[in-house]
């Protein structure tokens, strides 16, 4: 009985750890490498844009604003899925459901909307990537069969004057509250 109290104090402590540091850990251990790119969307969608310009009516937004602003909108409104669903941005906003396509899609037009709203467009860009996922080296869409998992999309952010760049993807930003991801 001693035994097993200990064991489960240890595997609390770690799990303590490990939810402060899972963006560091992820980082480390996960690389995006970019394999292809997709169109941007534009917003038409007259509720989304609305929601947009209330939430940044009167305020001047730095692009770390307009990530998180772009992230939360994102994640407030979807719902992730395995199915078969759209990937146009004003769509799975409608729908309220959307795979890492949607949720990239969406994420990648709210912000480069805002930019625009900013006038930021001369110093950034928001770009919709397609990806694979290597773990610790390996590239983890091997291991599946279904086309459902043969890549996955994520966002890159990039500073057109200094040509740093930051990378974001908006479906394991939802469910896992880790900002950034690192690419190659």
């Amino acid at each position: 009985m001693k035994r097993l109290k200990n064991s489960i104090k240890y595997l609390a402590i770690i799990i303590l750890l490990i939810i402060p540091f899972r963006g560091f850990l992820f980082r480390t251990s996960v690389n995006y490498s970019e394999i292809d790119h997709r169109k941007n969307v534009e917003l038409t969608d007259k509720k989304l844009i609305a929601e947009i310009n209330n939430q940044t009516k009167g305020k001047v937004l730095n692009i770390e604003e307009i990530i998180e602003l772009s992230n939360e909108i994102t994640s407030d409104n979807l719902a992730f899925s395995l199915h078969r669903v759209s990937s146009n941005a004003n769509a799975v906003y409608t729908s309220k459901k959307a795979n890492c396509i949607g949720y990239s899609s969406l994420f990648n037009s709210i912000g480069t909307y805002m930019l625009q709203q900013q006038q930021q467009t001369d110093t950034y860009e928001f770009i919709h990537l397609v990806g694979a996922l290597d773990v610790l080296g390996f590239n983890i869409h091997n291991l599946f069969d279904n086309p459902f998992f043969k890549d996955h999309d994520y966002n890159e952010i990039i500073n057109k004057k200094t040509h740093t760049k930051l990378f974001v993807d908006p479906s394991l930003r939802d469910y896992l509250r880790i900002e950034y991801v690192s690419s190659r």
